[in-house]
């Protein structure tokens, strides 16, 4: 009876602890499924006032139905739009940002030139907008996150010297010019 009582124990508690780690398993694989888009922005390699805006699924699966919206919208004055110099840039106008995605892909990144610090910049540094992005997951799960983009966190960010992809290409473009000259 006593043998029967320890054994019963130990199912229960084995139970248990299988219990545990079916769930512990479930959650994993939800993460190992689940997108993330997060939107930050970052100085240019080649100039620390070029600022670039960075859209990126940095989770591990597909985004389905990728929307944007930015409130309020980010417009520089200093920058005319490409089709239309008459007209400024204007974020919610940029393609993807206006239309959506139907898809975006586990590691794709979307990067493009925003704005130049070196112009406005005490107007530009006041300046802040939010972008919120909803899409969903393979099984029409729903996410939203939100963004706040602060251009006052580039304050007093500067750089020494050249960045190392910048010095290269100039010695190639040299060794370019130099190999002309001997032909």
């Amino acid at each position: 009876m006593i043998f029967s009582a320890v054994v019963a124990l130990a199912t229960v508690v084995y139970a248990v602890l299988t219990w545990k780690l079916v769930s512990e398993t479930r959650k994993m694989r939800e993460v190992q499924t689940e997108p993330k888009i997060s939107a930050n922005i970052q100085a240019d390699e080649r100039y620390i006032n070029w600022i670039n805006l960075i859209i990126q699924n940095i989770g591990l699966g597909p985004a389905y139905n990728v929307k944007f919206e930015v409130n309020p919208d980010f417009e520089d004055r200093n920058i005319p739009d490409v089709e239309d110099a008459s007209r400024h840039f204007k974020l919610s106008e940029v393609g993807f940002i206006k239309d959506g995605l139907p898809y975006f892909a586990p590691d794709q990144k979307l990067q493009f030139f925003l704005t130049n610090l070196a112009e406005s910049f005490e107007e530009k540094l006041k300046m802040a907008f939010e972008i919120k992005i909803t899409y969903e997951n393979s099984i029409h799960k729903l996410y939203s996150d939100s963004y706040l983009i602060d251009f006052s966190q580039q304050r007093r960010l500067n750089q020494v010297g050249e960045p190392p992809i910048y010095t290269i290409s100039k010695k190639i473009e040299s060794i370019d010019t130099t190999l002309k000259e001997i032909s």
